[in-house]
């Protein structure tokens, strides 16, 4: 189980980033998106935390699109670590 979460903590923290340099948002403004400090959101960039609000408020901040590619790359990558 613990591989499953370093997994998602780095999944999320790319993801995380990408989103918010695609937004041209700053850390703070991804913050409040997020509903978590600025330095909750820092440590999530880095990998350092992965916090279940920040994913849930994520999660719907995502275009279906978005939404739909996200999930079948996380998918992807948890099959890959159970070969």
């Amino acid at each position: 189980m613990n591989g499953y979460k370093e997994s998602l903590r780095q999944y999320f923290s790319v993801q995380v980033k990408a989103l918010r340099k695609k937004r041209k948002l700053t850390q703070e403004e991804m913050s409040e998106q997020l509903h978590i400090t600025v330095r909750a959101y820092g440590d999530l960039e880095r990998g350092c935390s992965c916090c279940a609000i920040a994913l849930l408020f994520f999660l719907l901040m995502l275009e279906p699109d978005e939404l739909a590619a996200f999930l079948a790359q996380m998918k992807k990558q948890f099959r890959d670590q159970d070969q």
